[in-house]
Formats: C-alpha cells, structure tokens, sequence
C-alpha cells in the first residue's frame, strides 16, 4: 500500500477551508479526512488531539499568513501610508475573496473555543490592531483617532462578512472595503491646515 502522504502547506490549506466553510462541529473527521486525502488514522497521527491539534495547526499557518502578508507590509514597508493600505485592502479582499469566504476568527468563535485558541486569535486581532494604529499615526492621525479607525475597520471587516453571508448580496464586502480605503487615512485637520496656509 502507498505511504499517504501531504505537504504541510498544503494540509493546513485544506484544513483551514473546511474549518472555514464549515466551522469546528461542522467539520467531521470523515470530511477533513476526504478533502486532505488522508486517512482517519494518518490524521490521528499527526494530530493526536484530532480536530483540536487540527484547529490549532490552522490558526498558527492563518497566523503567519496575517503576519507576513498584512501585518508586517504595514509596519515594515517604506512606502507611503496610503499606499500600504491600499496594498493591505488588495490583500485583504484577495484572502476573503471578496466576502465570500469566511473568517476564521468569526467561525471559531461560535460557541466557547478554547482558551488556548482563543489566546492565539487575541493575539492575531491586537497585532492587526496595531499595525493599524501605527498606520494611522504615521498618516497624520491623532493616536486617539487613529485607535477609533483601526478598531472601526476590523469590525467592519468582520460584520461585512456576516452580513455578505446572511443578504447573499455579493458587493457587500468589496464596497465597505473601498469605503475604508478612502476614509481610513482622511484627515479634515491636515487638510484644513494645508488650505488656512
């Protein structure tokens, strides 16, 4: 018989999309072992915990997909603030599919999840928060401000999904985020200043 084997990428990819489409309850050892191509026993064996080992596997790799393609461009990349946020909308859209897909945040917090991955979403949301923060402040924006629009922003991000979901109305999510591409940054004082000048 053939060893079965899989790709880590590729398995967490595959793990995290059922997750997503289906939540922790949702997601049965039957399904994730029919998407992953993996036996039962072979994902035991990976995963001794089964589906919590599993979900922690998936957040950790979502964890390091915020990190290296949203929230380390914020922080790290030269370019101007508009420029990187418009970047990280683009990203943004791209890892949602313009609303179609779900959040993982949104999904795994249906029910109680675990204090171990719940810590670990925390985490992920404060680090975002951030780099938004800090974004803001590099922009212009007063640190109270800039605190207001970063948390204004993720909450969007989440209920556009949530209300995407419940209206079947495909633009919701795309509009809000271009919304917040042209109103995130906007700040009336400097503006003010720059004419009164």
């Amino acid at each position: 018989m053939a060893l079965q084997t899989i790709e880590d990428h590729s398995l967490a990819e595959s793990l995290f999309e059922v997750f997503r489409s289906r939540g922790y309850e949702g997601a049965t050892l039957s399904i994730l072992s029919e998407v992953t191509g993996l036996k039962k026993s072979s994902l035991y064996h990976r995963f001794p915990a089964g589906k919590d080992d599993m979900v922690k596997a998936v957040v950790l790799h979502v964890s390091s997909q915020l990190h290296t393609q949203i929230i380390e461009p914020l922080i790290n990349s030269k370019e101007q603030p508009e420029k990187k946020f418009s970047k990280m909308i683009a990203t943004v859209n791209m890892f949602y599919s313009d609303g179609r897909k779900n959040c993982l945040l949104n999904i795994l917090n249906l029910g109680e999840p675990k204090a171990e991955i719940k810590e670990l979403l925390n985490k992920d949301y404060t680090d975002w928060l951030v780099a938004l923060c800090t974004l803001g402040e590099e922009a212009g924006l007063d640190k109270k401000v800039a605190k207001e629009r970063a948390e204004r922003f993720l909450i969007i991000v989440q209920g556009a999904l949530v209300i995407q979901r419940l209206t079947n109305n495909k633009s919701t999510f795309k509009k809000n985020m271009k919304y917040e591409e042209k109103s995130f940054l906007n700040n009336p004082h400097i503006k003010k200043r720059a004419i009164a000048n």
